[in-house]
């Protein structure tokens, strides 16, 4: 990393708008007169991971499995939508250590909550106001070992080549780890590579593809699998970045048809209000992801029954850029049209079909 901070020192160097260091996401957590600072958990490798929450906590009273009440077929034996008045909404950033975007982006909803402005003094009257309608919580960087080994500040004005060296690392031949084989060997055993990047955790855990149902779980996903059986969410959006445009990965598989149909209206809501501002973006046509993949977000909505939502910034490389600002107004503008569908639409569905009930219930 040495070398590619000689070669890049601007990876390293951030703007007061961009505060994605551990040491200053939860100092400025801890400050919070607005919010609860919470400590989800720790890591692997013994650091803090630190969210915060705003709006009342209106809390479910299950009694039931959330399988059990689906397939009884008394959903809300699980969840009651009559217990709650306001949606409780969930933003996780920082997956992938190198992925710094989500965490510049709760960053400055967290100032937005406390101040009324972003990081950078700007008013969003209009996104606060809707943001004190639901319960919100803030994960800003669930995988602060990777955030660790990253270094980097941003990969803004990366090459690919950077980015695979910060995210993935460097293979025990000298090669970089790059390409679909990284997600042939999980988690990364001792010694694998000489160096290992951002996108694991301590232990070489990709948490996006953890092994969910195993007994050795990641610390990182037993802590965020706290926060789900506490708050069990509404919704929930999973912030990622890759080198193309702003993008959604969606539907997810192993869901409802009703959930999915959510998803597709919701990301299609979202990035309408993306293309009137001009932002480039990758339509569904232009994604080629594997099919069948369960997911971390697809593990998180079958403990809650949550809609999830995996957003992906563009990092902003020199061949697709985009400054820092642009890529936090995105964020604001994607929290703001995520939670207006949500308040408006509702985030989980009527019912698991299509197009509502089929049959009448008994």
């Amino acid at each position: 990393m040495k070398q590619l901070r000689d070669r890049n020192p601007g990876l390293f160097q951030a703007p007061s708008f961009w505060p994605v260091d551990l040491e200053s996401i939860n100092r400025q957590l801890q400050a919070s007169r607005a919010g609860e600072p919470f400590r989800a958990g720790t890591s692997s490798g013994g650091r803090p991971i630190s969210g915060i929450a705003y709006g009342a906590f209106e809390p479910q009273t299950p009694t039931a499995t959330i399988s059990s009440a689906m397939a009884s077929d008394r959903p809300a034996a699980f969840y009651d939508p009559s217990k709650r008045t306001r949606p409780v909404l969930v933003i996780i950033g920082s997956i992938h250590g190198g992925e710094t975007e989500g965490t510049a982006l709760c960053m400055n909803l967290v100032n937005l909550m406390e101040t009324a402005t972003d990081l950078r003094g700007k008013r969003h009257d209009k996104l606060r106001e809707t943001l004190q309608q639901v319960r919100l919580i803030l994960i800003p960087c669930l995988n602060p070992d990777g955030r660790h080994t990253a270094c980097v500040a941003h990969l803004n004005q990366a090459t690919v080549e950077e980015l695979f060296l910060v995210q993935q690392g460097v293979c025990a031949n000298g090669s970089l780890f790059r390409g679909r084989k990284v997600k042939e060997t999980a988690p990364i055993p001792k010694g694998f590579l000489q160096h290992m990047g951002g996108y694991y955790n301590a232990d070489g855990v990709n948490l996006q593809h953890d092994d969910f149902f195993g007994p050795g779980l990641a610390p990182e996903n037993l802590a965020i699998q706290s926060v789900f059986r506490k708050e069990i969410p509404d919704a929930f959006l999973v912030l990622h970045a890759h080198g193309a445009p702003a993008a959604f990965i969606t539907p997810d598989a192993y869901l409802s048809p009703g959930y999915q149909r959510k998803q597709i209206e919701a990301a299609g809501f979202i990035l309408s209000r993306l293309v009137e501002r001009k932002i480039p973006i990758l339509t569904p046509e232009q994604l080629a992801v594997p099919p069948w993949s369960f997911y971390f977000q697809t593990w998180l909505h079958h403990m809650s029954g949550a809609l999830p939502l995996l957003f992906e910034f563009s990092h902003g490389l020199k061949e697709t850029p985009c400054s820092l600002e642009e890529i936090v107004d995105t964020g604001l503008l994607v929290t703001q049209a995520w939670a207006e569908y949500c308040l408006t639409f509702h985030a989980r569905p009527g019912a698991n079909e299509l197009f509502g009930r089929v049959t009448p219930t008994r």
